[in-house]
């Protein structure tokens, strides 16, 4: 039988992961560490401000250094570089998992 490869890591998810490897491993402690930190700071609160919809487009289009800076201040401010998602359950599970909602409720369906 052949084994098939793994699906590709959605974007956020890659990003996500490097943003906690920088952490993790003590190359950025604090949010002045963070190229361009202050600049940053201030998109991540207007990220967070932003209705989830504006917020996903937002993410979508920007480059991925950016991302990733935006994702370890989210890591350093929250815990978590997931935060930005903490009000779209459906933005998570289609920006970080890769999967739509529609997709796992007609898995559940046909599993029925």
């Amino acid at each position: 039988m052949l084994t098939t490869a793994a699906p590709p890591r959605p974007r956020m998810a890659a990003l996500a992961v490097r943003a906690r490897n920088i952490v993790g491993s003590g190359l950025c402690t604090r949010t002045s560490a963070v190229p361009d930190w202050l600049a940053r700071l201030d998109q991540l609160e207007h990220l967070t401000a932003a209705a989830a919809a504006d917020r996903r487009a937002t993410l979508a289009i920007l480059d991925d250094q950016v991302v990733i800076d935006l994702l370890v201040l989210s890591y350093l401010r929250h815990g978590t570089p997931y935060a930005l998602w903490s009000d779209t359950l459906a933005g998570f599970a289609e920006d970080v998992l890769g999967t739509t909602t529609w997709a796992q409720l007609h898995r559940h369906l046909d599993a029925t």
